[in-house]
Order: C-alpha cells, then sequence, then structure tokens
C-alpha cells in the first residue's frame, strides 16, 4: 500500500482531492468534440498520463483547492504538491478552512516525514521530551520509492475513469471530460504535447457537492525536508505520548483486571492464579490499545502488582490486586 493514499494526499480530513479553480479553456473557431466509450477514453487518459509522465520526470508540482458543501454548510480546502523526482523527494501540503496546515514530506529511501498534530497530549509528551519545538515526526522507510509511493500527476483527480467526449482545440490543445464514480464529472485540460495542464471535477449528490480544479507545472522543482531540530522520531513520540497517559492506563489495567476476576469467580472464592491470568490479559490489552509496553504485572503473595515507570519523569503508578476470599482487593500504592 503506498504511504500517502488517496484519501491522504487529497486534503487529509476532506474526502477527495482539489485544486485552483482554472478559467475556462478560451473559445477556438475550429474545435471539434468526439464521442468517446469509455474504453476509448481509458486509452485515450493512458496516453495522458504517459506524456505527463515524461514531462514530470525533472519534477512537477500542482496547486489546488477544493469547495464541498454538506449538510447546508460549506467548506474550502487548498493543498500543493511539490515533487522533486532528481532528489528523490516530494512535499504535500493541506488544509481545510481555518485549520492549520498539515504537511508530508517523502525522502526516497529514507523515509516519511509528517507534521505534528495540534494537540494536548502530543503537545505534552514533547515538553516530557525535551522537544517542545519540534513540529515534525519522521517514520524510517529504506524501501520508500516516489514511483510506488507518492502520488503522479494524474492521481491527484482521476480515480477511475468512464465513457465521455474530447473536445480538440485548432492550437493542438484538448479537453477530455468524463465520469469518475468517485470524483464526479472530470475535465482533464492537455497541451498540444498531450501533457496535463489542469483539472476540474464535480460531484453533485443529493444533499451534498464537491468541486475541485489543479493546476500543474513541470520542471526542476526545491523539496527542503524538516530539520534535525524541527523533528522527532515518530516511534519515540508514540512512547512518550503513551506514557503522558500512564496512570489512566495503569488504573485501568489493574480495575478492569480486578472486575474480570470478580466475574469470573461467580461468587465464590478467588483463584490467585485466575486472577493473575485476567490482570496480565487485561493489561497486555491496554498496552496493544497504544502499542507500546507501558504497562508492567509482576506476581506478588496472593495476587499481582501493576505498575509502570516513566522513562522521562522516572515517576512509577502502582497498584496491587490481590484475593482476599470471595473478594478481589485493588490498593493504590
Amino acid at each position: 500500500m503506498s504511504v500517502l493514499s488517496r484519501p491522504a494526499i487529497l486534503l487529509a480530513s476532506a474526502a477527495v482531492a482539489a485544486g485552483l479553480l482554472v478559467a475556462p479553456a478560451a473559445a477556438y473557431a475550429a474545435d471539434t468534440t468526439t464521442d468517446l466509450s469509455a474504453s476509448e477514453m481509458r486509452t485515450a487518459v493512458a496516453a495522458v498520463a504517459a506524456a505527463t509522465g515524461t514531462a514530470a520526470e525533472q519534477g512537477w508540482k500542482s496547486d489546488l483547492d477544493l469547495t464541498v458543501a454538506l449538510g447546508g454548510r460549506t467548506a474550502t480546502g487548498r493543498q500543493s504538491i511539490v515533487a522533486d523526482p532528481q532528489h528523490g523527494l516530494m512535499g504535500v501540503s493541506s488544509a481545510l478552512e481555518d485549520t492549520p496546515v498539515a504537511s508530508v514530506f517523502l525522502d526516497e529511501g529514507s523515509g516519511v516525514y509528517s507534521s505534528l498534530p495540534e494537540d494536548s497530549r502530543t503537545e505534552a509528551a514533547l515538553t516530557m521530551m525535551g522537544r517542545p519545538a519540534a513540529t515534525f515526526a519522521f517514520t524510517a522507510a529504506p524501501t520508500l520509492t516516489l514511483k510506488n509511493d507518492g502520488p503522479a500527476p494524474m492521481d491527484v483527480v482521476v480515480t477511475s475513469v468512464g465513457a465521455g467526449k474530447r473536445t480538440l482545440h485548432d492550437d493542438g490543445s484538448a479537453d477530455l471530460t468524463f465520469a469518475d464514480p468517485v470524483m464526479g464529472a472530470v475535465t482533464l485540460h492537455v497541451d498540444a504535447s498531450s501533457v496535463l495542464t489542469a483539472a476540474e471535477s464535480t460531484l453533485d449528490e443529493e444533499d451534498a457537492n464537491l468541486s475541485v480544479s489543479v493546476g500543474y507545472g513541470y520542471g526542476p522543482q526545491t523539496v527542503t525536508l524538516p530539520t534535525a531540530d524541527e523533528t522527532v522520531q515518530a516511534g519515540t513520540l508514540a512512547k512518550a505520548v503513551a506514557y503522558v497517559e500512564m496512570s489512566g492506563l495503569v488504573r485501568d489495567s489493574a480495575v478492569t483486571g480486578a472486575a474480570d476476576t470478580r466475574k469470573a469467580a461467580k461468587g465464590g472464592k478467588v483463584k490467585v492464579a485466575t486472577l493473575r491470568k485476567l490482570v496480565r490479559r487485561d493489561a497486555d490489552r491496554v498496552n496493544d490499545s497504544v502499542n507500546v509496553d507501558v504497562v508492567k504485572v509482576k506476581n506478588i503473595t496472593a495476587g499481582v502488582r501493576v505498575s509502570a515507570t516513566n522513562p522521562w519523569t522516572k515517576k512509577t503508578v502502582a497498584y496491587t490486586v490481590k484475593a482476599s476470599g470471595k473478594k478481589v482487593v485493588v490498593k493504590k500504592v
């Protein structure tokens, strides 16, 4: 699966992609319009993709805007993509309405830089790590390539191709218009060499409307990656975020494990072996939920000690869960 799926590259939280509304093509005296079957249109679009791919070999960029109307509300968004295949770099930035710009950078053979969310848990984790100024997380991906993991120019606006029309202009440029089940009515504007220069789409549903357009440019591009001071390792950040919630994770493991043990006893005498098994199971589930082994469980007399120690602050939170006849006793220590 590609690192940047279509929903991810087309405005992070909007459903699909977009662009800068392009002005309608000028009226030409010798326009010729031809109906194309789905098969013929796929062939025509494939030719555009091939010509565009060749033009993009030195580099390419796209700038787009979108407008979404849903349930009586309207939102706008924007996105830009800059690709530098010569150096194996790509940058994608996007924003919806007044939300902060979200950015992703691909570094071929190295990995992915993703801008950090502006939420309290992330901010607390960065402060705890002593990296409050970091704004990107890096995920290593040595096998990453722009070809396999990044979008191509056509990917921004085309998901599938149906029947439609081709309009040829007297300067050799053309428009291809067809139906796409995801994007709606799509129009590709190509130059005399069949290179994609602009595109737009409109999707009209009963209670929703999506308008998308994008302009393209080709030639050498410059992509600047985040600096070391701006970047933290994604795995380390994920661990820190989990430890921000350490107290709750330990408590939940102990309390849930105790509740499950009481249920298993069915009003009878609580078995220590059952208690230990169920508390460990629930601690494992809690750890799985954050993808970090935060909570530790250790056998003690009549039960277990459930604990965690923050590797940054060295603070420890611990509970004991013990069998006492027909009771299960949970105590913070």
